[in-house]
């Protein structure tokens, strides 16, 4: 406190306590005039990210993602190889257990979903309200287009399609199927306005 209130000396004095005083308060790291530490904080960024992405890689080699069985793969190539073989009335498509799917309908597929959730749709008796709006990543949905099909899979949250299912195995019931009068209604009015 003594310092505080002394009488005003010599100004070199002043510079000099004023200088004791900063380097008790601020760490020289903070206050060096080259820049030193500043030059050091993108190389530590540089080797920060390539230590993450190193890591990350390693961890990648050592503990890889989860992957489908091999007998998933294999039944993949089979069914895209279906493509060239004839679709026949109870032969089921795609996954061989039956038992991991919860969920199952049977319809007549047609193509197209609704605001890009699905690919494909099941149609059925009973209005829009009871269509089904189909995806999947191990049967070619093409191949049954126009057909009663038996679907069993697992229904995903959607937020524009009313029932969203993933399609893990397609059991054909019936070839080129009359779809539901609804259905039939609604195509003659898209190809009326077409030719208008």
């Amino acid at each position: 406190m003594s310092d505080i209130v002394r009488p005003l000396g010599s100004l070199d004095e002043d510079a000099q306590s004023a200088t004791r005083l900063r380097d008790t308060i601020i760490p020289k790291q903070v206050v060096k005039k080259e820049g030193k530490s500043m030059k050091k904080a993108p190389l530590f960024a540089v080797l920060a990210l390539l230590f993450g992405v190193g890591s990350g890689f390693a961890l990648f080699k050592v503990y890889p993602l989860p992957v489908r069985s091999q007998t998933n793969t294999t039944q993949q190539s089979s069914t895209q190889g279906t493509s060239e073989q004839k679709v026949e009335v109870g032969q089921v498509y795609g996954e061989k257990d039956a038992s991991a799917f919860k969920d199952e309908v049977e319809g007549v597929l047609l193509t197209g979903g609704v605001n890009g959730e699905g690919t494909h749709r099941i149609v059925r008796e009973g209005g829009v309200s009871q269509t089904v709006y189909l995806t999947s990543s191990s049967v070619d949905l093409n191949l049954f287009v126009n057909h009663r099909v038996m679907i069993k899979g697992e229904t995903f949250r959607a937020q524009y399609a009313g029932w969203l299912m993933d399609v893990g195995q397609v059991k054909v019931v019936e070839l080129n199927a009359q779809v539901p009068a609804w259905v039939q209604k609604e195509l003659e009015q898209a190809e009326k306005s077409k030719n208008d």
